[in-house]
């Protein structure tokens, strides 16, 4: 599988700042991406306004990407949804659902100030505990949790705060 003549492809600006900020894939990250995405992917479909067919989607997983196929770009990359945004809910149950959504918004932001409070207290230790005893591996160590810690607790909040900014789009 993959699309054919892969090798050849360009990455537009637009693609990759799509890419970035859709797929949160870092800027010098995103031709390894693309070069992945192109190996696995399948054709999924020509483009509605392609002249003889020039632009086509296609699809990994759940990733849309619009290739020029006859200038080897990649035009654009996007989260593929068959049932819209909102998954096929219809607009009187987006406006039941979206105070509840705002709710939810407003809750993690708090618990998420709540935990970051606890964690970084726990850092300023670790950090102080290794100012101390700076050769000492243990130390060190614990440092590093501790920021990996904070880094997967703002990594796992702001997932679930863009999903539900999406759904609420």
């Amino acid at each position: 599988m993959g699309v054919s003549n892969s090798q050849k492809y360009t990455i537009s600006k637009h693609a990759t700042m799509r890419i970035h900020t859709r797929f949160n894939i870092p800027k010098n990250r995103v031709k390894a991406w693309v070069d992945r995405f192109l190996a696995q992917a399948t054709f999924f479909k020509e483009c509605e306004n392609s002249k003889s067919g020039e632009l086509q989607i296609f699809k990994l997983d759940d990733v849309l990407a619009v290739l020029n196929v006859d200038e080897y770009i990649v035009v654009t990359a996007y989260s593929y949804n068959p049932f819209n945004k909102t998954n096929g809910l219809s607009d009187e149950m987006m406006n039941l659902l979206r105070p509840s959504l705002d709710n939810i918004l407003a809750k993690e932001k708090i618990h998420l100030r709540d935990d970051l409070d606890g964690l970084m207290l726990d850092l300023q230790m670790d950090y102080q505990a290794f100012q101390n005893r700076p050769k000492s591996e243990e130390s060190f160590e614990k440092f590093l949790e501790g920021v990996d810690k904070i880094n997967q607790r703002i990594e796992t909040s702001q997932s679930l705060i863009r999903n539900i900014e999406k759904l609420k789009e």
